[in-house]
Parts: C-alpha cells; sequence; structure tokens
C-alpha cells in the first residue's frame, strides 16, 4: 500500500516526538486515535518505522567532542574494522560511502584523550581525516 500525505503527517509528528498518543496526533490531524493507531501498525509491519528511539544531548552529558571522521581503509579489512565500529560505544553512526573515503563516522566524545584514543583505534585500520562539530544547527 502506498504513502498518502496524512501517513507523512503522522511521521513527521511521531519524528518530532515519538512519545506521543495517537489519540493527541489524530487530534491534530482530524482523525481518531484508532484510525492513526491503524496507520501506524501498518507503517510498522510494512517496515516504513523501523524503530522508536531518542534523541540525547551529548553535552549534558559530558561528551563535549563531536568529530565527524572520514575514513580511508588501508587495506580489504571492512568486516574487522566493522566489528571495531560496532563495538565502540563513542561511535555513534557510520555510514559506508560512495565517493571520496570508504567510511564517514559521527562519534560523541568526552575528551581529547578519548578522542586520541579512538584515533589510534582508527589507524590500525585505516587513514582518516576529522572535522570538529562546533556546534549542531539541526
Amino acid at each position: 500500500m502506498g504513502m498518502d500525505e496524512i501517513d507523512f503527517q503522522i511521521l513527521k509528528l511521531l519524528k518530532e516526538n515519538s512519545r506521543r498518543q495517537w489519540k493527541e496526533i489524530g487530534e491534530l490531524i482530524h482523525m481518531t486515535g484508532q484510525a492513526v493507531g491503524n496507520r501506524i501498525r501498518r507503517m510498522e509491519e510494512e517496515g516504513i518505522i523501523e524503530q522508536y528511539t531518542i534523541s540525547v544531548n551529548e553535552l549534558k552529558i559530558g561528551k563535549s567532542i563531536q568529530p565527524f571522521i572520514m575514513v580511508f581503509l588501508k587495506s580489504n579489512r571492512h568486516l574487522e574494522f566493522q566489528n571495531y565500529l560496532k563495538e565502540n560505544s563513542d561511535i555513534t553512526e557510520v555510514h559506508r560511502i560512495s565517493g571520496e573515503g570508504c567510511y564517514m563516522i559521527k562519534a560523541s566524545i568526552s575528551d581529547q584523550v578519548a578522542l586520541n584514543k579512538t584515533l589510534d583505534d582508527i589507524l590500525k585500520y585505516a587513514n582518516y581525516r576529522i572535522n570538529i562539530s562546533i556546534g549542531k544547527i539541526k
């Protein structure tokens, strides 16, 4: 089944706050809570909605360094490198990319010592280029 404008409105509201009640969403888009629930269940079953999550203000929990690391793998050790990335709790996102580089990594790190350790670990597998976020806009 295809998506319509109402489905997109529901997704937008859930992205803003995934804890919103179906009834509240229904009031905002002029539907019953039950109808909203049916649409949400359908989107879950079809894999459109994959998961519900929270957004954490990393600065407030002591993770003051937000680096973006472009990785250039030295050899064909993708599986080993991917396993390292999955195990490192400071690494919050990993994208395998086309174009320049092999991976783009987003991390959330507490201090310079932890950043240096992460970079040293990455050097076991790859070269890198790093950019540090100086402020989140969106």
